[in-house]
Protein backbone atom coordinates (compact mmCIF):
# COMPACT_ATOMS: atom_id res chain seq x y z
CA UNK A 1 0.00 0.00 0.00
CA UNK A 2 1.45 3.09 -0.54
CA UNK A 3 1.66 6.22 1.64
CA UNK A 4 -0.05 9.16 2.20
CA UNK A 5 2.91 11.32 0.74
CA UNK A 6 3.37 8.94 -2.17
CA UNK A 7 -0.24 9.02 -3.74
CA UNK A 8 -0.13 12.81 -2.99
CA UNK A 9 3.45 13.17 -5.35
CA UNK A 10 1.45 11.37 -7.82
CA UNK A 11 -1.35 13.24 -7.67
CA UNK A 12 0.02 16.42 -7.41
CA UNK A 13 2.48 15.89 -10.42
CA UNK A 14 -0.75 14.82 -12.56
CA UNK A 15 -2.27 17.31 -12.33
CA UNK A 16 0.63 19.84 -12.89
CA UNK A 17 0.70 18.02 -16.62
CA UNK A 18 -3.16 18.73 -16.81
CA UNK A 19 -4.05 22.07 -15.86
CA UNK A 20 -1.16 25.19 -14.81
CA UNK A 21 -0.94 24.91 -11.07
CA UNK A 22 -0.57 27.66 -8.45
CA UNK A 23 2.51 26.37 -6.95
CA UNK A 24 2.32 28.53 -3.62
CA UNK A 25 -1.42 27.50 -3.19
CA UNK A 26 0.02 23.74 -3.06
CA UNK A 27 2.41 24.51 -0.57
CA UNK A 28 0.04 26.17 1.48
CA UNK A 29 -2.88 23.45 0.70
CA UNK A 30 0.22 20.63 2.34
CA UNK A 31 0.96 22.96 5.27
CA UNK A 32 -2.69 22.96 6.29
CA UNK A 33 -2.88 18.88 5.45
CA UNK A 34 0.05 18.55 7.70
CA UNK A 35 -1.55 20.84 10.36
CA UNK A 36 -5.14 19.70 11.14
CA UNK A 37 -6.55 16.19 10.38
CA UNK A 38 -9.79 17.64 9.50
CA UNK A 39 -8.00 19.42 6.90
CA UNK A 40 -5.88 16.61 5.72
CA UNK A 41 -9.18 14.51 5.02
CA UNK A 42 -10.70 17.76 2.87
CA UNK A 43 -7.25 18.00 0.68
CA UNK A 44 -7.14 14.21 0.00
CA UNK A 45 -10.30 13.58 -1.65
CA UNK A 46 -7.59 11.74 -4.40
CA UNK A 47 -6.22 9.73 -1.22
CA UNK A 48 -9.91 8.98 -0.14
CA UNK A 49 -10.56 7.27 -3.63
CA UNK A 50 -7.42 5.15 -2.96
CA UNK A 51 -8.24 4.18 0.35
CA UNK A 52 -12.01 2.97 -0.24
CA UNK A 53 -10.52 0.69 -3.16
CA UNK A 54 -8.01 -0.66 -0.33
CA UNK A 55 -9.74 -0.75 2.58
CA UNK A 56 -13.82 -1.09 1.96
CA UNK A 57 -13.93 -2.13 -1.89
CA UNK A 58 -17.68 -3.52 -1.24
CA UNK A 59 -18.93 0.23 -1.33
CA UNK A 60 -18.06 0.28 -5.21
CA UNK A 61 -20.61 -2.17 -5.73
CA UNK A 62 -23.69 -0.13 -4.28
CA UNK A 63 -26.09 1.54 -6.61
CA UNK A 64 -25.00 4.12 -9.15
CA UNK A 65 -26.45 7.58 -8.82
CA UNK A 66 -24.90 11.19 -9.27
CA UNK A 67 -22.60 11.39 -6.27
CA UNK A 68 -20.97 14.51 -4.79
CA UNK A 69 -17.90 12.53 -4.34
CA UNK A 70 -15.22 14.91 -2.45
CA UNK A 71 -18.36 15.20 0.36
CA UNK A 72 -18.18 16.19 3.60
CA UNK A 73 -19.73 18.22 6.94
CA UNK A 74 -18.31 21.87 5.11
CA UNK A 75 -19.68 21.28 1.97
CA UNK A 76 -22.96 23.12 2.59
CA UNK A 77 -24.50 26.50 2.34
CA UNK A 78 -27.43 28.68 1.19
CA UNK A 79 -27.79 30.12 -2.29
CA UNK A 80 -30.35 31.84 -4.13
CA UNK A 81 -32.15 30.18 -7.30
CA UNK A 82 -33.39 31.67 -10.45
CA UNK A 83 -36.84 32.54 -8.61
CA UNK A 84 -34.59 34.13 -5.95
CA UNK A 85 -35.37 31.36 -3.29
CA UNK A 86 -33.05 31.26 -0.79
CA UNK A 87 -32.37 27.33 -0.07
CA UNK A 88 -29.84 25.35 1.94
CA UNK A 89 -27.61 22.17 0.41
CA UNK A 90 -24.56 20.67 -0.72
CA UNK A 91 -22.97 23.68 -2.37
CA UNK A 92 -19.96 22.52 -4.15
CA UNK A 93 -20.34 20.22 -7.26
CA UNK A 94 -16.58 20.37 -8.51
CA UNK A 95 -16.15 16.57 -8.32
CA UNK A 96 -19.76 15.47 -9.52
CA UNK A 97 -20.15 12.38 -11.39
CA UNK A 98 -21.87 8.98 -11.26
CA UNK A 99 -20.52 6.26 -8.89
CA UNK A 100 -21.79 4.28 -5.83
CA UNK A 101 -24.46 6.11 -3.02
CA UNK A 102 -22.12 4.84 -0.50
CA UNK A 103 -18.83 6.52 -1.02
CA UNK A 104 -20.93 10.31 -0.61
CA UNK A 105 -22.67 8.98 2.79
CA UNK A 106 -19.26 7.44 3.82
CA UNK A 107 -17.49 10.28 3.54
CA UNK A 108 -20.18 12.79 4.85
CA UNK A 109 -20.11 10.32 8.22
CA UNK A 110 -16.06 9.67 8.20
CA UNK A 111 -15.69 13.81 7.85
CA UNK A 112 -18.34 14.36 10.82
CA UNK A 113 -16.97 12.20 13.23
CA UNK A 114 -13.12 13.69 12.11
CA UNK A 115 -14.79 17.84 12.78
CA UNK A 116 -13.39 19.80 15.18
CA UNK A 117 -15.77 19.63 18.12
CA UNK A 118 -18.61 17.82 17.13
CA UNK A 119 -21.72 17.71 19.52
CA UNK A 120 -22.35 14.13 18.71
CA UNK A 121 -20.59 10.40 19.59
CA UNK A 122 -19.17 9.05 16.10
CA UNK A 123 -22.11 6.14 16.42
CA UNK A 124 -24.62 8.74 17.11
CA UNK A 125 -23.33 11.14 14.15
CA UNK A 126 -23.27 7.49 12.10
CA UNK A 127 -27.07 6.12 12.98
CA UNK A 128 -28.99 9.51 12.07
CA UNK A 129 -26.97 9.75 8.26
CA UNK A 130 -27.86 6.27 7.68
CA UNK A 131 -31.18 6.81 9.01
CA UNK A 132 -32.29 10.23 7.50
CA UNK A 133 -30.79 8.86 4.18
CA UNK A 134 -32.76 5.83 4.19
CA UNK A 135 -35.98 7.56 4.79
CA UNK A 136 -35.38 10.92 2.46
CA UNK A 137 -37.80 11.68 -0.18
CA UNK A 138 -35.55 13.33 -3.18
CA UNK A 139 -36.55 16.76 -4.53
CA UNK A 140 -35.57 20.62 -4.38
CA UNK A 141 -33.03 21.30 -1.75
CA UNK A 142 -34.41 23.41 1.52
CA UNK A 143 -36.42 26.90 1.13
CA UNK A 144 -35.49 28.23 4.39
CA UNK A 145 -38.52 30.38 4.39
CA UNK A 146 -40.45 27.21 5.25
CA UNK A 147 -41.81 26.51 8.46
CA UNK A 148 -39.75 22.83 7.96
CA UNK A 149 -36.84 24.78 7.94
CA UNK A 150 -37.08 26.65 11.14
CA UNK A 151 -34.29 24.70 12.73
CA UNK A 152 -31.56 25.62 9.58
CA UNK A 153 -32.65 29.10 9.29
CA UNK A 154 -32.13 29.64 13.39
CA UNK A 155 -28.14 28.38 12.73
CA UNK A 156 -27.64 30.17 9.71
CA UNK A 157 -25.03 33.41 10.77
CA UNK A 158 -25.03 36.65 10.74
CA UNK A 159 -23.98 38.54 7.44
CA UNK A 160 -21.03 40.40 6.86
CA UNK A 161 -20.72 43.98 5.94
CA UNK A 162 -21.31 43.96 2.14
CA UNK A 163 -18.58 46.55 1.90
CA UNK A 164 -16.25 44.99 3.85
CA UNK A 165 -17.09 41.35 2.29
CA UNK A 166 -16.76 42.95 -1.19
CA UNK A 167 -14.03 45.13 -0.58
CA UNK A 168 -12.06 42.05 0.76
CA UNK A 169 -12.38 40.29 -2.45
CA UNK A 170 -11.13 42.60 -4.50
CA UNK A 171 -7.86 43.03 -2.22
CA UNK A 172 -4.59 42.51 -4.62
CA UNK A 173 -3.37 42.85 -7.94
CA UNK A 174 -6.11 43.52 -11.03
CA UNK A 175 -5.37 40.29 -12.83
CA UNK A 176 -5.99 39.29 -16.73
CA UNK A 177 -5.71 35.72 -17.33
CA UNK A 178 -9.27 34.35 -17.11
CA UNK A 179 -10.20 33.07 -20.24
CA UNK A 180 -12.86 35.06 -22.63
CA UNK A 181 -15.22 32.57 -22.47
CA UNK A 182 -15.14 32.40 -18.73
CA UNK A 183 -15.65 36.22 -18.52
CA UNK A 184 -18.24 35.62 -20.81
CA UNK A 185 -19.92 33.31 -18.65
CA UNK A 186 -19.60 34.99 -15.30
CA UNK A 187 -21.12 38.05 -17.16
CA UNK A 188 -24.20 35.95 -18.42
CA UNK A 189 -25.11 34.79 -14.54
CA UNK A 190 -24.36 38.15 -13.28
CA UNK A 191 -26.79 41.40 -12.73
CA UNK A 192 -27.20 43.64 -15.68
CA UNK A 193 -24.48 46.07 -16.60
CA UNK A 194 -22.07 44.22 -14.69
CA UNK A 195 -18.34 45.27 -15.07
CA UNK A 196 -15.75 43.52 -12.51
CA UNK A 197 -11.76 43.74 -12.17
CA UNK A 198 -10.46 40.37 -11.88
CA UNK A 199 -7.89 38.96 -8.95
CA UNK A 200 -6.20 36.38 -7.08
CA UNK A 201 -8.14 33.96 -4.52
CA UNK A 202 -7.07 31.71 -1.97
CA UNK A 203 -9.91 29.34 -0.50
CA UNK A 204 -10.70 26.21 0.31
CA UNK A 205 -8.33 23.32 0.76
CA UNK A 206 -9.39 20.29 -1.68
CA UNK A 207 -8.87 23.09 -4.69
CA UNK A 208 -5.80 24.87 -3.41
CA UNK A 209 -3.54 24.81 -6.32
CA UNK A 210 -6.25 25.52 -8.93
CA UNK A 211 -6.14 29.07 -10.59
CA UNK A 212 -9.12 30.64 -8.56
CA UNK A 213 -10.38 34.37 -9.27
CA UNK A 214 -12.79 36.56 -8.38
CA UNK A 215 -14.69 39.05 -10.56
CA UNK A 216 -15.74 42.00 -8.34
CA UNK A 217 -17.48 45.21 -10.10
CA UNK A 218 -20.77 47.20 -10.09
CA UNK A 219 -23.89 46.85 -11.87
CA UNK A 220 -25.43 48.94 -13.88
CA UNK A 221 -27.99 49.69 -11.10
CA UNK A 222 -24.86 50.70 -9.04
CA UNK A 223 -24.70 47.11 -6.68
CA UNK A 224 -21.52 45.30 -6.60
CA UNK A 225 -21.37 42.02 -7.16
CA UNK A 226 -18.81 38.92 -7.34
CA UNK A 227 -18.39 36.14 -9.15
CA UNK A 228 -15.69 33.48 -8.57
CA UNK A 229 -14.04 31.23 -11.56
CA UNK A 230 -12.28 28.06 -10.71
CA UNK A 231 -10.16 26.26 -13.11
CA UNK A 232 -11.39 22.16 -12.27
CA UNK A 233 -9.42 20.78 -14.36
CA UNK A 234 -10.29 17.01 -15.30
CA UNK A 235 -11.68 16.07 -12.46
CA UNK A 236 -10.25 13.22 -9.36
CA UNK A 237 -12.15 10.62 -10.34
CA UNK A 238 -10.33 10.44 -13.87
CA UNK A 239 -6.73 10.54 -12.15
CA UNK A 240 -8.51 7.24 -9.74
CA UNK A 241 -9.70 5.39 -13.05
CA UNK A 242 -6.59 3.05 -12.98
CA UNK A 243 -7.59 1.74 -9.46
CA UNK A 244 -10.83 0.13 -9.59
CA UNK A 245 -13.69 0.39 -12.66
CA UNK A 246 -16.49 0.83 -10.17
CA UNK A 247 -14.98 4.19 -9.39
CA UNK A 248 -16.80 7.30 -10.29
CA UNK A 249 -16.93 8.24 -14.01
CA UNK A 250 -17.40 11.51 -15.74
CA UNK A 251 -21.17 12.26 -17.22
CA UNK A 252 -20.88 16.11 -18.52
CA UNK A 253 -24.63 16.26 -18.40
CA UNK A 254 -24.73 15.73 -14.64
CA UNK A 255 -24.33 19.44 -13.34
CA UNK A 256 -27.18 20.93 -15.64
CA UNK A 257 -29.69 18.07 -14.55
CA UNK A 258 -28.47 18.04 -10.99
CA UNK A 259 -29.25 21.97 -10.53
CA UNK A 260 -32.52 21.96 -12.36
CA UNK A 261 -33.42 19.35 -10.01
CA UNK A 262 -32.32 20.27 -7.13
CA UNK A 263 -33.37 24.23 -7.53
CA UNK A 264 -29.27 24.81 -7.23
CA UNK A 265 -27.64 28.70 -7.72
CA UNK A 266 -29.08 30.95 -10.51
CA UNK A 267 -25.28 32.50 -10.51
CA UNK A 268 -23.66 29.61 -11.92
CA UNK A 269 -22.23 28.28 -14.88
CA UNK A 270 -19.51 25.63 -16.27
CA UNK A 271 -17.54 26.55 -19.40
CA UNK A 272 -14.21 25.17 -20.65
CA UNK A 273 -13.59 23.34 -17.49
CA UNK A 274 -14.17 26.46 -15.35
CA UNK A 275 -16.82 26.50 -12.63
CA UNK A 276 -18.70 29.92 -12.29
CA UNK A 277 -20.16 30.55 -8.92
CA UNK A 278 -21.61 33.36 -7.01
CA UNK A 279 -20.01 35.10 -3.95
CA UNK A 280 -22.18 37.44 -1.67
CA UNK A 281 -22.41 38.14 1.97
CA UNK A 282 -25.53 36.08 2.06
CA UNK A 283 -24.05 32.77 0.69
CA UNK A 284 -23.14 31.12 3.87
CA UNK A 285 -22.76 27.85 5.57
CA UNK A 286 -24.02 26.41 8.92
CA UNK A 287 -20.39 25.47 11.20
CA UNK A 288 -20.90 21.81 12.94
CA UNK A 289 -18.74 22.56 15.67
CA UNK A 290 -20.33 23.93 18.63
CA UNK A 291 -23.54 23.29 18.26
CA UNK A 292 -25.75 21.64 21.37
CA UNK A 293 -26.17 18.30 20.26
CA UNK A 294 -29.78 18.93 19.40
CA UNK A 295 -29.02 21.14 16.37
CA UNK A 296 -26.26 19.03 15.50
CA UNK A 297 -28.88 16.02 14.74
CA UNK A 298 -30.98 18.43 13.05
CA UNK A 299 -28.27 19.76 10.84
CA UNK A 300 -26.62 15.99 10.02
CA UNK A 301 -30.55 15.48 9.09
CA UNK A 302 -30.59 17.90 6.69
CA UNK A 303 -26.99 16.68 5.24
CA UNK A 304 -28.21 13.05 4.23
CA UNK A 305 -31.69 14.38 3.26
CA UNK A 306 -29.54 17.24 0.77
CA UNK A 307 -27.23 14.24 -0.34
CA UNK A 308 -30.44 11.78 -1.21
CA UNK A 309 -31.87 14.85 -3.13
CA UNK A 310 -28.30 14.73 -5.56
CA UNK A 311 -28.80 11.28 -5.93
CA UNK A 312 -32.14 11.12 -6.79
CA UNK A 313 -31.63 12.90 -9.66
CA UNK A 314 -31.39 9.23 -10.96
CA UNK A 315 -34.66 8.60 -9.42
CA UNK A 316 -34.45 4.64 -9.75
CA UNK A 317 -30.96 4.23 -8.98
CA UNK A 318 -31.60 6.73 -5.81
CA UNK A 319 -34.52 4.49 -4.74
CA UNK A 320 -32.61 1.51 -4.69
CA UNK A 321 -29.76 3.44 -2.89
CA UNK A 322 -32.05 4.27 -0.55
CA UNK A 323 -33.64 1.02 0.10
CA UNK A 324 -29.61 -0.62 0.10
CA UNK A 325 -29.02 2.07 3.13
CA UNK A 326 -32.40 0.58 4.94
CA UNK A 327 -30.95 -2.73 4.86
CA UNK A 328 -27.10 -1.99 5.64
CA UNK A 329 -28.12 -1.54 8.90
CA UNK A 330 -26.17 0.67 12.07
CA UNK A 331 -23.65 -1.53 13.11
CA UNK A 332 -22.14 -2.26 9.76
CA UNK A 333 -22.19 1.03 8.71
CA UNK A 334 -20.75 2.07 11.97
CA UNK A 335 -17.67 -0.37 11.10
CA UNK A 336 -16.88 1.17 7.67
CA UNK A 337 -16.83 4.80 9.17
CA UNK A 338 -14.56 2.80 11.68
CA UNK A 339 -12.49 1.52 8.64
CA UNK A 340 -11.88 4.47 6.72
CA UNK A 341 -11.51 7.23 10.09
CA UNK A 342 -8.82 4.69 11.38
CA UNK A 343 -6.72 5.20 7.86
CA UNK A 344 -7.76 8.71 7.67
CA UNK A 345 -6.04 8.99 10.84
CA UNK A 346 -2.88 7.15 10.30
CA UNK A 347 -2.38 8.61 6.61
CA UNK A 348 -2.13 11.81 8.59
CA UNK A 349 -0.29 10.71 11.40
CA UNK A 350 2.26 9.23 8.41
CA UNK A 351 1.90 13.17 6.26
CA UNK A 352 1.92 14.94 9.34
CA UNK A 353 5.01 13.29 10.58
Amino acid sequence: MRTARQVTADYDAWLAREIPVVAADVEHKHAEMRADRFRFLRGTYYLWLERVVERAPDVLDTARVPVVGDLHVENFGTWRDTDQVRRWGVNDLDELATGPWLLDLLRLAVSATLAPHPALAADDACDVLLDAYAAADPGPDVDLADDAAKHLRALVPAFASPKRFYTALAEGDALADVPREVVAAAVGVAEAGWRPTWHGREAGTGSLGHRRRVGVGQAADGTTHAREAKQLGPGTHVWAAPLDARLPVPDPALYRRVLRAVRGPAAAARVLDWQVRDLAPDIVRIELAGLPAKDATRLLTSMARATANIHGTAPVAAGQARAEAGELGHKDFRALVDVLAGTVRDDFAEYAG
